[in-house]
């Protein structure tokens, strides 16, 4: 429904501790396999027979050319990848899917990033939460306890992910922009 939100993770890993970590009655899992097809830079034939860009649609209830907001299944999606370069490119091309298959989608401000934290730091209990370099040098000698940088949603455990990503305290659920310069 329209306060439901779908989470694009990376892969089955990703996915497991991700929907022990999430509210089942707010958020939605899609894992995508792999990097998906570039929509800027392919055929309409190749983009339409792609199976991630079929999931993703379907998953969506969106049908290309004749988008509409109140058929969506979910009133927001997500790009929830690991915090590196692979992670990156695929939210990218996640992005350049619904810009090319739903621009409106975008539009009305339905498409977010859930960032992950970089770093996580423990000291006993409790943990508190970098989610880029420049936060973590920032909090350098301001905090104590274990650091340990995280490489990815699948090595999170559950209790740390719902902590960091899900609780409004040390959530980043970001609303992406359209720009017709980007397309």
């Amino acid at each position: 429904g329209e306060n439901s939100t779908l989470l694009i993770v990376e892969g089955n890993s990703a996915m497991g501790g991700m929907s022990q970590a999430r509210d089942y009655t707010k958020y939605g899992l899609l894992a995508i396999r792999g990097k998906i097809i570039n929509c800027m830079s392919n055929t309409e034939e190749k983009i339409y027979n792609n199976e991630e860009i079929k999931l993703l649609l379907s998953a969506m209830n969106i049908v290309p050319g004749k988008y509409d907001a109140k058929k969506l299944r979910y009133g927001k999606l997500a790009i929830c990848t690991d915090a590196d370069s692979d992670g990156y490119h695929i939210g990218l091309l996640i992005m350049a899917a619904l810009a090319y298959l739903a621009p409106d989608f975008i539009k009305e401000g339905r498409l977010c990033w859930l960032h992950a934290p970089l770093y996580i730091i423990t000291d006993g209990k409790t943990e508190t939460y970098a989610f880029t370099d420049e936060e973590m040098n920032k909090m350098k000698g301001k905090v104590k306890g274990n650091i340990t940088r995280n490489k990815g949603l699948g090595e999170m455990t559950a209790d740390s992910a719902r902590r960091s990503m899900f609780t409004p305290e040390f959530q980043r659920l970001t609303t992406l922009e359209y720009s017709e310069q980007a397309v």
